[in-house]
């Protein structure tokens, strides 16, 4: 059996003489609390190298309970070979890519390339197909989200200028040269701004910088969605429609199915307006567009209603709410939002005894989670159940 990593900090390194398998002792501080008689848990710097590739390396600014939960995922062998030897991935060997790029269906998917208004992005070199898997990468940066809150801004600079500096120099450069929009202390900047929201542990929020994901840019509308695995450490990016050659590469910064004003205000977190066309057009469409995403949400919350009892459902009825709401999901082009929806028209169906047409939904349901959320997705286990 596997067992447990023992946390290592600055001052257990000491002691012992040994931080393995980080590269080297860790670099811890206590952090500022509002109350003297709250403890609150160190945030160390821990180093790795080589990480997921021969001449890269993983920083991580976490606590040393969290950093010892991910050392059994540091190893290459846990990545899956479907990912492994994916043309994007720093793990697949370079004969192996050569070899690859030469034919049209395998070779990668992308180039990074300037985009009028946004910087660098991803833009397709080739036809993608929908569920294709466009890009496997892994993380050259992981913080601990609460770094932000309860650490002070010199604290915070010193520990993101660390994890920053005990990278090769080539990945420091690649990670230096990715956007910035909010002003200030540069590294925390682009970490703000390039974020991935990934979980470490017991999904415990951690924000994690990757050389290539993080030069996806955002669209209301996107062409694409993104997994991350804890136990791997690898973030796969996935076509949710056909993209067609010389299209950018998109995903949402913002969970979908939100009105204009709601996403205007979730995207001041990022420091831009967008411009997509969904954003910017006209008023009537975007008014259009909103009264038809409130009416999704009301059927989601009357199939939740019926599914609890809280409301009497008949079969017809429910029969009447999912047909409008796949229409109104293909209008608003929120495909992905059928994983939650199909499941509510499941259980309203199981209350209303009509268990054929419950199972008809299950299976559907289960069927996008296991493309959008991947097997290892707890999920999966509660449809089952159903």
């Amino acid at each position: 059996l596997p067992t447990c990593p023992l946390p290592v900090d600055e001052e257990s390194a000491i002691d012992t003489g040994s931080w393995a398998p980080w590269k080297r002792r860790p670099y811890c501080v206590e952090p500022f609390m509002q109350d003297a008689d709250v403890g609150g848990p160190q945030f160390c710097v821990y180093a790795f190298e080589p990480f997921r590739r021969a001449q890269g390396g993983l920083s991580i600014v976490t606590t040393p309970v969290l950093a010892a939960t991910v050392v059994n995922s540091l190893d290459d062998s846990v990545v899956p070979p479907k990912l492994r030897d994916h043309p994007s991935s720093s793990l697949a060997a370079a004969a192996e890519k050569e070899e690859e790029e030469g034919e049209e269906g395998n070779r990668t998917a992308f180039a990074i390339r300037d985009v009028p208004g946004k910087g660098k992005g991803l833009v397709a070199q080739r036809e993608i197909r929908k569920w294709e898997l466009v890009l496997v990468d892994y993380p050259a940066m992981l913080a601990h989200m609460d770094l932000l809150d309860v650490v002070g801004a010199e604290t915070r600079q010193d520990l993101l200028e660390r994890a920053l500096k005990q990278l090769p120099e080539r990945q420091q450069g690649e990670l230096l040269s990715l956007a910035r929009t909010h002003g200030g202390e540069p590294i925390e900047d682009i970490l703000r701004t390039n974020i991935f929201g990934v979980e470490l542990g017991i999904e415990i929020p951690h924000l994690g910088l990757f050389p290539i994901a993080s030069r996806i840019n955002h669209d209301c509308r996107p062409n694409v969605f993104w997994r991350w695995s804890v136990r791997t450490l690898t973030v796969e990016v996935i076509a949710m429609r056909d993209i067609e050659t010389g299209e950018e590469i998109t995903q949402s910064y913002v969970p979908l199915g939100l009105s204009y004003e709601d996403r205007k205000e979730d995207l001041k977190n990022w420091g831009f307006s967008c411009a997509c066309s969904l954003c910017t057009a006209s008023k009537s469409e975007r008014s259009a567009s909103d009264k038809r995403r409130a009416r999704l949400q009301h059927i989601y919350h009357e199939l939740n209603e019926g599914a609890t009892g809280k409301a009497e459902l008949t079969a017809d009825t429910i029969y009447g709410l999912a047909d409008e709401m796949e229409s109104l999901v293909r209008e608003e082009k929120l495909e992905a939002q059928l994983l939650v929806h199909y499941g509510a028209v499941a259980r309203a169906y199981m209350r209303a005894g009509k268990l054929e047409e419950a199972r008809k939904y299950v299976e559907l349901c289960e069927d996008l989670w296991v493309r959008y959320a991947g097997e290892e997705e707890d999920y999966l286990a509660g449809m089952h159940q159903l």
